[in-house]
C-alpha cells in the first residue's frame, strides 16, 4: 500500500512542528486526526517515526530518511506543476518545430518573431528539414509541428493549409524584363536555368512553367534546394524558378525577382501528429503564420 498525499502532508507538518498540537494548528485539522494519520503512516512503512521525550516528538533515523525522500519528491512535483502552469499561460517553456528550407528562411522566422512578441518568455527551437526527414520528425514526436510547401498523405499526420505562394523567377539584373507586372514564362527561352531533382516540389513546378512557356532550356544546372538555386542566380549562373517565399531571401542588389504569368504552384502547409493535442502555442503560431503570409503577399 502507498502513502497518500494527505498522509505525507501530515507527516511533513509533524516533522516541522514536532508536536501534535502544532501540526494540527498548522494544517487546521483536529489533533486526533494528526495522531491517527501518523499511526497509519507507521503501519504502512512498518517502522516507528517518532519517540516521545518531555512532551515532544523526536523523529527516528527512519523518519529523517523518509523526510528526505518525501521532500525530494515534493520539489520535483512543485517544479512540474510550475512548468505546467507556465505552459498553460504560454508565458514560458519551449516550442520545437520544423520547417523545410523554403519557408524556414523568412516566413517561419517572421511568424515566430510575432509569437515571441506575445510570449517573450518562450524559447524556440527550429529544425530545418529535408523532404525525407519531415514525416519521421512528426511521427517520432521530435517537434510539435512542421511547415512545408507540400501536404503529407499519412493517417497519423494532419496537414493544415496555410497559404498559396506565387511562382517567381530570380535572375541577374538585366536578364529579364523589369517592372512590377507578370512576365510570360517564354522570356526564359534563351536563358540557362537552374532546375531541380525530378518529382520534387520545385522540380514539378519548374516542369509546369516550362510546359506553359512551350520550350525546353538549352542549358541547365541542377540543385536540390531553392536556396542554392537562388545562390546560383546571385552568382550569375542561371535563372532560378522558385516559390515567392524562398525568393524573399534573395539579395536584391544582385538579382531581380519577377512574378511569372502562371497560377500559384506552391502551397504552404502546417503539419502535426494527429494523436498529439494541438497546444495553444501552436494555435497562436498557426495564426501568426497565416498573418505573415498575407502581409508578405507572396
Amino acid at each position: 500500500m502507498q502513502l497518500t498525499l494527505r498522509q505525507i502532508e501530515v507527516f511533513r507538518a509533524l516533522m516541522r512542528c514536532r508536536t501534535v498540537v502544532g501540526a494540527a494548528r498548522d494544517l487546521r485539522i483536529a489533533q486526533p486526526t494528526v495522531t491517527k494519520t501518523i499511526r497509519r503512516v507507521e503501519d504502512i512503512c512498518a517502522f516507528a517515526l517518532f519517540d516521545r521525550h518531555g512532551g515532544r516528538l523526536v523523529p527516528t533515523a527512519d523518519a529523517h530518511r523518509l523526510l528526505g525522500e518525501v521532500d525530494l519528491a515534493f520539489e520535483q512535483l512543485e517544479g512540474a506543476l510550475a512548468r505546467a502552469l507556465r505552459i498553460s499561460r504560454a508565458d514560458g517553456g519551449s516550442l520545437r518545430l520544423g520547417a523545410s528550407p523554403s519557408v524556414g528562411r523568412v516566413l517561419v522566422p517572421l511568424a515566430a518573431a510575432d509569437l515571441l512578441q506575445e510570449h517573450p518568455g518562450l524559447s524556440l527551437h527550429l529544425d530545418v528539414l529535408s523532404v525525407s526527414q519531415v514525416m519521421d520528425y512528426l511521427l517520432s514526436g521530435q517537434g510539435e509541428c512542421a511547415i512545408t510547401l507540400f501536404p503529407i498523405l499519412h493517417a497519423g499526420i494532419r496537414s493544415i493549409f496555410i497559404a498559396k505562394a506565387a511562382v517567381v523567377a530570380v535572375a541577374p539584373h538585366g536578364w529579364l524584363p523589369s517592372g512590377d507586372g507578370l512576365v510570360s514564362p517564354s522570356v526564359l527561352t534563351d536563358r540557362p536555368l537552374v532546375v531541380f531533382e525530378p518529382q520534387s516540389v520545385h522540380g514539378r513546378a519548374v516542369d509546369a512553367v516550362l510546359e506553359a512557356g512551350g520550350f525546353r532550356p538549352t542549358r541547365t544546372h541542377v540543385t536540390r534546394f531553392a536556396e542554392t538555386a537562388i545562390g546560383f542566380a546571385e552568382a550569375g549562373v542561371g535563372v532560378a524558378i522558385v516559390d515567392a517565399f524562398s525568393a524573399l531571401s534573395a539579395d536584391r542588389a544582385k538579382v531581380a525577382v519577377v512574378r511569372l504569368d502562371h497560377a500559384p504552384l506552391y502551397e504552404v502547409y502546417l503539419h502535426r501528429q494527429v494523436e498529439r493535442a494541438r497546444s495553444r502555442l501552436i494555435q497562436r503560431f498557426e495564426g501568426a503564420l497565416r498573418a505573415q503570409a498575407v502581409k508578405l503577399g507572396a
